[in-house]
């Protein structure tokens, strides 16, 4: 990771089942195999997806006084053309080359290879399979787009579902760092220019020891024989991102929602609610409007079997705020208009940092805010009774949804191994000409296997799409008030 040059040096085996690409951009053929299948291999090694750099260079060595490098010099021309061309290798003009070079390159027929594999892929049957094979290429392309398109469908829709804010996100991991002890996160500047951001050590964190083992996750990974107080002394926590690099590196880690960092921090917002003689989640701001305003922030939950929570959910109440001294009434909820215009201020306000009414006035308020957390409940409760009855539904949508998907799924394994057992059956007379007593033997096991999962789909069948949809049945529903926000004007 600190020198400028690194060389891999690697046998033919590393031509397959290894990727090199978030470290290699060139690649070197100290000798070049005959098949140009596994030039085309050994070059895939680097020249794969999630390559950092625009462009990768592959080598390889000509001596011009040896007769066999002029054919393989034809052979890697060759190949490169007809990548260009098909944009894969023809397996037809592949055998065609394996079966010239089969016996080596002789001195006196190097000329006659030469022009062999020069004339590869120029008589018309071959050019026919060989445009075959490339419609074929195509097909299974354009399915892998259709599957690509489908999966950004699903993600858009799991976005929008989730409703995923990256800055929403950040701030909060900076706010629980603070209820921690700990400064928020800081920006940082990668090697590539963009943006990142850093963690406090794990001392400023308390006295907590279990925060080091969280830590750990931001660091690089630790060898088998590495001592772990002198590889936490020498291995520094990375800096985060909170979009997909877009490579793979290992000099900074992405933050998101199941990361252990992440998890740890935003579980004290979703462990803790909020009690009247804890307010800490109460805040005062100054806001621009003419009176002043509360807003209550409740959470639902919706718990399945095994106390699995299905849904969560942020249920606001705002209302115009009265002194305690002259009420006639219990604080009354505004209307949709103005609890819109009352939640759009205070984003704005959250946003922009808004600045908070003096000490005096912070404790004033203070005093007030028991009695107008219970004033607010029963409108509080009585939201998200509503939104809970409106999550159930979708809850139910996503249960029958995700039953259907998977019998659907099973009954086309299911028609696709039937299909399977009737060819087994339908050439099985044709088994004792030409196959020995192994692979007659191999078919039967076959058919015995399609046979037993044939009856673990139906099993499946009868059990599986019940036992999802039950999955999203709610079971618990638990309310409870998180937050209370004081929008004052300034003249008050």
């Amino acid at each position: 990771a600190e020198d400028p040059l690194r060389i891999l040096v690697a046998t033919d085996a590393a031509r397959e089942g290894l990727n090199f690409q978030a470290h290699c951009a060139d690649l070197f053929h100290f000798d070049l195999p005959w098949n140009p299948g596994r030039i085309e291999q050994r070059n895939g090694r680097i020249d794969r997806k999630l390559q950092p750099e625009p462009e990768v260079r592959c080598h390889y060595f000509v001596l011009p006084q040896r007769v066999e490098d002029r054919v393989l010099e034809v052979l890697v021309r060759k190949t490169d053309t007809i990548r260009r061309e098909l944009g894969s290798l023809s397996r037809v003009l592949d055998e065609r080359v394996a079966k010239a070079l089969r016996e080596g390159i002789r001195h006196d027929q190097a000329e006659a290879i030469r022009r062999e594999i020069e004339e590869a892929g120029a008589d018309d049957e071959r050019g026919r399979k060989a445009a075959d094979e490339l419609a074929a290429a195509r097909k299974r392309a354009g399915k892998l787009r259709e599957q690509i398109e489908r999966c950004q469908r699903g993600l858009d829709r799991s976005r929008r579902w989730v409703g995923f804010d990256e800055r929403a996100f950040r701030q909060a991991l900076s706010l629980g760092l603070t209820l921690h002890g700990a400064d928020k996160l800081q920006p940082a500047v990668r090697d590539d220019g963009l943006p990142a951001w850093e963690l406090p050590k794990a001392e400023a964190l308390g006295r907590d020891p279990s925060w080091a083992a969280t830590l750990d996750s931001l660091r690089v990974p630790r060898r088998r024989d590495e001592k772990l107080a002198e590889w936490r002394r020498k291995a520094p926590l990375r800096p985060v991102v909170f979009e997909d690099p877009g490579v793979v590196t290992d000099k900074v880690v992405q933050l998101h929602l199941e990361q252990p960092v992440a998890r740890r921090l935003l579980a004290r917002f979703r462990a803790q609610g909020f009690v009247h003689d804890d307010l800490a989640r109460a805040c005062l701001l100054v806001s621009d409007h003419a009176e002043t305003r509360v807003v209550l922030l409740g959470r639902l939950s919706l718990y399945g079997a095994g106390a699995e929570r299905l849904h969560e959910e942020i249920v606001p109440v705002t209302a115009r705020w009265v002194p305690p001294e002259r009420r006639a009434a219990p604080l009354k909820a505004y209307g949709t208009r103005g609890e819109q215009t009352t939640l759009e201020r205070l984003e704005a306000l959250l946003s922009g940092g808004g600045r908070k009414p003096p000490r005096a006035v912070q404790v004033r308020m203070k005093a007030h805010a028991p009695r107008d957390v219970a004033e607010l409940l029963p409108e509080l409760e009585a939201r998200a009774e509503a939104a809970a009855e409106a999550a159930i539904e979708k809850l139910r949508q996503r249960g029958e949804n995700e039953a259907r998907a998977f019998r659907e799924m099973v009954e086309k394994q299911m028609a696709a191994i039937r299909k399977r057992i009737e060819d087994y059956e339908a050439k099985k007379k044709q088994l004792s000409l030409g196959f020995t007593e192994a692979e007659k033997r191999q078919q039967e096991a076959d058919a015995r296997f399609w046979q037993r999962r044939l009856a673990a789909y139906e099993r499946d069948l009868a059990e599986e799409p019940r036992r999802i949809a039950r999955r999203y049945a709610v079971r618990v529903k638990r309310v409870e008030p998180v937050g209370l926000v004081y929008l004052a004007p300034e003249e008050g």
